[in-house]
């Protein structure tokens, strides 16, 4: 079993953005949300310390009403690879299931 877990930390913008072009939104839509997620900066604290901002072109805020929406459309296109294995996707997580014997490791 492979969990995403913390989901909307894995989401990479420009994988994101060419989806959204796929979808044949209009362009100040797709304009608005890549302001949205532009000039993206995090820091970490340990022991009260805080690191230095650090640019990123990965995550999408959790909390917000497009949030979902947006990992659905980043994940929309995983599929099983083998009718053995099974994917299961929510609005912020995705799991997929392998057996230990499948017909998958045959083919790579």
């Amino acid at each position: 079993m492979i969990d995403f877990s913390k989901a909307f930390d894995t989401v990479d913008h420009v994988v994101l953005l060419n989806k959204l072009v796929q979808l044949d939104l209009p362009s100040y839509v797709i304009n608005w949300i890549c302001s949205f997620l532009s000039s993206r900066s995090q820091q970490c604290k340990v022991n009260r310390q805080l690191s230095n901002m650090a640019n990123t072109g990965l995550s999408i805020v959790q909390g917000l009403g497009i949030g979902p929406t947006l990992y659905i459309i980043t994940k929309s296109d995983l599929y099983v690879v083998s009718a053995t294995n099974e994917i299961i996707k929510s609005a912020d997580d995705t799991t997929i299931m392998v057996p230990k014997n499948t017909d998958v490791w045959s083919r790579c």
